[in-house]
């Protein structure tokens, strides 16, 4: 199977990436990312267009940033995915959990495109991805908290044992930010030819996130 990867940079696609290559018939051709009109950065997350690149050659794989508003995010995805079914591609690949909804929308827009939908992670405990995660050594660092739902101080922490023991203190949110608790950014692991390296920055914020510059 050749597929692309719907890509937001962080641990979800990484780890949907990570178990579709377990099969050694499935080809990464691309990482997909659909970013902010104007400004570079994807929807939620924070994470400047320039980090996504690094990203991409750390992982070496190819990387198609298509700069969408979200009145026209659809419309824009069709047109990244019909590109990439012109070359070749014949799937996309999910890191979505238990949302059935956005599941259905994905499904539909990915089936009007011609290409099939692929959920890794689909039904897993997020408990134990959170778990699985940590333990295939992959480095994270949260850059986005939505306000209602965790502290500020989650800013900035890496993922790890103590991240996990104190997100459970937070009966109401996800272990695995499902329902968009908080975002984060991937700068290392097995699949990386190399780690990339970063300097924390300013803490922005809107009405309903914090953010972390990374650069």
């Amino acid at each position: 199977m050749k597929a692309f990867v719907s890509w937001s940079s962080g641990k979800d696609c990484m780890h949907a990436l990570y178990h579709f290559l377990k099969n050694p018939e499935n080809q990464a051709v691309c990482l997909l990312n659909m970013s902010g009109e104007g400004n570079g950065q994807p929807h939620s997350h924070g994470i400047s267009s320039a980090m996504i690149r690094k990203q991409a050659a750390r992982l070496n794989i190819p990387l198609l940033q298509k700069t969408t508003s979200r009145g026209d995010y659809e419309k824009n995805m069709k047109e990244a995915i019909a590109r990439l079914k012109s070359e070749g591609v014949d799937a996309g690949v999910f890191g979505d959990i238990y949302l059935q909804e956005h599941r259905t929308w994905i499904e539909r827009v990915c089936g009007e495109a011609g290409v099939s939908a692929v959920f890794p992670l689909w039904g897993k405990s997020t408990s134990g991805l959170m778990e699985q995660f940590i333990t295939e050594r992959f480095k994270t660092i949260v850059v986005s908290v939505r306000k209602e739902k965790l502290p500020k101080s989650f800013l900035g922490r890496l993922i790890d044992n103590n991240f996990l023991t104190d997100i459970h203190t937070f009966p109401a949110t996800d272990p695995c930010g499902e329902n968009g608790e908080y975002h984060t950014f991937v700068f290392d692991g097995p699949l990386f030819v190399a780690p990339i390296l970063f300097e924390k920055g300013d803490i922005t914020e809107d009405d309903n996130h914090w953010f972390l510059e990374i650069k």
